[in-house]
């Protein structure tokens, strides 16, 4: 007999989930009342009406759906329940008595929908309900959490999204939810769409857009009969205008994007909706300290501030964001951003922006300290989550306070030498564009631009930058600011093959950096003399020099400077023939570059790997070296002093005479075909992933068996090829499917043939 149940049959195609459904059948075996929240349009209710059909026969005595949004009256709330579970109510008792009657022996699963506006009347009667009712299942779906004793809270996530690099790629870009559900929805209104070469990229950047909301997502599909993908796409900046053709069958709240943020909206409270607007201002995210420094006034407090807080994640307007063990962070969606940002401009957004500013004005110059020291890494991460921020504090203060935005672009400086050099300049050369009365944060801009342009081989600019720093270093008795500038003076003189004129001047750098106590000043200027000494010859000169210097960079705990004279000292242990000792150092050096992200090193020291592998008799791989580190080094915009240009050049062509044209062609070939964790990779000789930047989420093995895939073997084959257990070869392909979002075995083989070559 089936089971008896009010759901209503779907009238178009349910789209992915199979995880999350997954999920939520095990969560209703050990929980009576789980709650499916999240913004307006995220697909709890659909979602929550296909885990109810799916899991019908678990309930045999009904399976009961009340939709609560067109309620609006709380009293009117148990006699609601009771209709839609079919029962009866007797003259002159409550509602309530007669529906815990009617439940208290029965197997049934309740789905409220749509609580948001009525949440302590639902708590009151599911706690009531749950207690007096033994085998009663409720499924909840609302914009906020119930708050009772046993209630599971789950947040409905976004529908996946395909990886930027897959967008060209349809048979890559429909693995993902959110792609399907576009392309599904589009062919309701124009039949003959197919996601093709074409339509594949605009789609995937649509998706993206709207962060894979399912309600957005179906509103953009309904557009595909009357414009192209690049046309939606390019409306989106205005998403809440364009995104208005929902179903007019549909609740109020689901037709347009806007009437659905209109909803949540409407249900805040004065201070939550003032916290809210303040909020629209961050972009990319915040934490507790920046919204402490940026949303307070006056007259309230940090703990205020976070009870309304969590009051807005509970009411999902605020996603939380766990960043380590130490911080957490938080961040609107972009659709809900830029409502809020509407209420912000209604506002006072001037003195919000001001604060916002001053923040990350302080956040700035705190990291330029500590971007030396021994947390160096945590703070990496740290300016790069703050990034969309401190661009924002950028634009506010070049319009309204310059004198504050040169000291940002200043503090910011070691953090550009470090990462983002090319953006690091284009900032740099507006603010240097403005006079200025701070001319001692002039000076530590100068600086910071001439170490950028002068690592990307440029003579003039550096040269006239560094001696303008050190007149005004000198005029100011700014000391430290003058030991770089002189620094970067030394580098140009031995740029220039003048290694007399470059020691004079690391020799006032290194006299300097003695006095004021700075290791790394001292590490630095070591460091430049012994390269200086070893290119004319004498390494054991450079090498007592290199030990000193990496000695004082290990005590300053600077990691990325520590890395660079690493790469030096193997260098010149090459140099002098000791190519064990060399191999060694380049595998520490390039560890640590690459736990750093420090792309500038990492291909120093793919280099010096190339020239290792000469040395070993092995021109092939030499060559692929060398190949791939001048391919990344033309992406980075980045060139190498000419001493050291010219030594792996003569490498190269050494290598190429011992090798046939032919072979030689195909070997650079494929080096420069190689990205930056391919060539890493390839360099330390340890098989696939052995040194994993961010980038693959696959082991080393599971790559091995994605490439096998590529090559068309079956797992049987797989199991031969790397004499597993064919059971071994099945779950490394399902691990592979689970990790990549992919759903068939040729996904996979497209996917491995862009992202890992061939085997």
């Amino acid at each position: 007999m089936p089971t008896p149940n009010n759901l209503p049959a779907e009238l178009s195609s349910f789209v992915g989930r199979e995880r999350q459904l997954a999920e939520l059948r095990r969560l209703l075996r050990r929980s009576r009342l789980i709650t499916l929240t999240g913004p307006g349009g995220a697909g709890k209710t659909r979602l929550a009406l296909r885990l109810a059909t799916d899991i019908l026969n678990h309930y045999p005595d009904g399976v009961w759906l009340v939709e609560l949004a067109p309620l609006v009256d709380a009293r009117l709330l148990d006699q609601t329940v009771a209709t839609a579970c079919r029962i009866t109510e007797k003259s002159q008792r409550p509602p309530v008595e007669a529906l815990v009657e009617g439940l208290a022996s029965r197997r049934v699963l309740l789905v409220l929908d749509g609580c948001e506006h009525m949440v302590d009347p639902c708590a009151t009667l599911t706690s009531g309900l749950l207690r007096s009712c033994p085998k009663l299942t409720i499924l909840v779906t609302s914009r906020e959490p119930l708050g009772v004793p046993g209630e599971l809270i789950w947040r409905t996530p976004s529908m996946s999204l395909p990886a930027p690099d897959d967008s060209s790629h349809p048979e890559l870009v429909l693995a993902s939810e959110a792609v399907r559900l576009y392309v599904q929805r589009a062919q309701l209104v124009r039949p003959d769409f197919q996601l093709d070469q074409s339509a594949s990229a605009p789609v995937a950047q649509i998706c993206a857009r709207l962060e894979g909301i399912p309600l957005a997502i179906e509103l953009a599909a309904s557009l595909a009969g009357m414009m192209t993908q690049e046309e939606t796409l390019d409306r989106l900046r205005d998403r809440f205008r364009l995104l208005v053709g929902g179903s007019r069958t549909s609740l109020p709240r689901h037709q347009t994007l806007r009437q659905a943020v209109d909803w949540s909206y409407g249900l805040l409270s004065p201070a939550e909706k003032a916290l809210f607007a303040r909020l629209a201002l961050f972009a990319g995210g915040f934490d507790l300290e920046a919204a402490d420094a940026v949303v307070l006034s006056a007259d309230s407090d940090s703990g205020g501030l976070l009870r309304v807080l969590s009051r807005l994640v509970d009411k999902s307007l605020v996603v939380v964001e766990p960043v380590g063990p130490r911080r957490t962070r938080y961040r609107m969606l972009d659709t809900i951003r830029e409502y809020a940002l509407e209420k912000l401009q209604q506002s006072d957004e001037a003195d919000i922006r001001a604060l916002h500013a001053r923040h990350y004005l302080a956040l700035s110059s705190r990291a330029a300290k500590e971007l030396r020291a021994a947390d160096q890494i945590d703070w990496l991460a740290r300016i790069d989550e703050e990034l969309p921020n401190i661009r924002l504090a950028f634009g506010w203060l070049l319009v309204e306070q310059p004198d504050d935005a040169l000291r940002l672009a200043a503090a910011m400086g070691i953090y550009w030498q470090m990462r983002r050099q090319r953006e690091g300049v284009q900032w740099l050369d507006l603010v240097l564009e403005q006079p200025t009365a701070s001319l001692d944060m002039r000076a530590a801009a100068l600086l910071a631009r001439c170490r950028i342009n002068w690592r990307h081989g440029e003579t003039v600019g550096p040269k006239r930058d560094a001696e303008e720093c050190v007149q005004l270093c000198r005029r100011l008795g700014l000391n430290n600011e003058l030991a770089s500038a002189l620094n970067i003076l030394g580098l140009l003189r031995s740029s220039a093959g003048d290694w007399s004129g470059a020691d004079k001047y690391q020799e006032q750098v290194l006299q300097l950096s003695r006095e004021l106590g700075n290791q790394l000043g001292i590490a630095s200027s070591l460091n430049n003399m012994a390269l200086g000494a070893s290119a004319r010859g004498d390494n054991e000169a450079a090498a007592r020099m290199l030990e000193q210097a990496l000695e004082a960079s290990r005590s300053a705990g600077d990691r990325h400077t520590t890395a660079t004279i690493l790469d030096s000292v193997a260098r010149v242990r090459l140099r002098s023939g000791q190519a064990d000792a060399a191999r060694v150092l380049y595998r520490e050096a390039l560890s640590m570059s690459v736990e750093l992200a420090n792309s500038v090193n990492i291909v120093v020291c793919l280099e010096g790997l190339a020239l290792l592998a000469l040395t070993d008799g092995d021109p092939t791989r030499m060559v692929k070296l060398a190949a791939a580190a001048r391919s990344i080094r033309t992406t980075l915009g980045n060139e190498a002093t000419p001493d050291w240009t010219g030594e792996v050049n003569n490498g190269v062509l050494s290598a190429r005479s011992k090798l046939k044209r032919q072979a030689a062609d195909a070997a650079w070939q494929q080096g420069a075909a190689m990205n930056i964790q391919e060539a890493v990779d390839y360099a330390i000789g340890a098989g696939p992933a052995a040194i994993r930047m961010q980038g693959s989420p696959l082991t080393g093995r599971e790559t091995q068996v994605a490439l096998l895939i590529a090559e068309g073997l079956t797992n049987p084959g797989i199991a031969k090829r790397l004499r597993v257990a064919e059971r071994t070869a099945d779950a490394h392909v399902e691990h592979i499917r689970n990790k990549l979002g992919l759903r068939s075995r040729s996904q996979i083989a497209v996917w491995a043939h862009e992202r890992l070559g061939k085997a």
